[in-house]
């Protein structure tokens, strides 16, 4: 089975806030783009709170991977958060979305080290976006 790590840009009391990265991993130690190009994810970027060159690499990327690859779950989620963090609401709502509705999951490790599957972590990042949570 496939395990992504999702950190938290700012964990809420129970460990729910909008996820910053999303990453395979090999272990929870190697947190990086391990089985993608580098800055596909926009992991480092995100990681310094950049942004739009975190948007920017992962639409790079998206050009050079095959439609499924544009559906995956890490990928979406990133976006989402990049997205909910510039103040477009709209775009990180379709992204999260899309992440629930992919064709396949993955589990992920939160930053507390609960494991959470991919389309669950979604669904908290979509239910803290519209609690108004993800641009604080």
């Amino acid at each position: 089975m496939n395990t992504k790590v999702i950190t938290f840009a700012a964990l809420a009391a129970l460990g729910m806030a909008a996820p910053a990265v999303a990453q395979p991993v090999q272990s929870r130690a190697a947190a990086n783009e391990i089985g993608y190009e580098s800055g596909s994810l926009g992991y480092a970027a995100l990681l310094k709170g950049n942004y739009p060159v975190a948007l920017e690499q992962m639409q790079a990327a998206e050009k050079q991977v095959s439609p499924a690859a544009r559906r995956d779950p890490a990928r979406l989620i990133n976006m989402g958060l990049a997205y909910a963090k510039m103040g477009d609401t709209a775009s990180a709502r379709r992204h999260y979305e899309a992440a629930i509705g992919a064709d396949r999951s993955f589990d992920v490790i939160l930053s507390d080290g609960r494991v959470m599957d991919s389309r669950v972590a979604a669904r908290h990042a979509l239910r803290r976006l519209d609690q108004g949570y993800a641009s604080r």
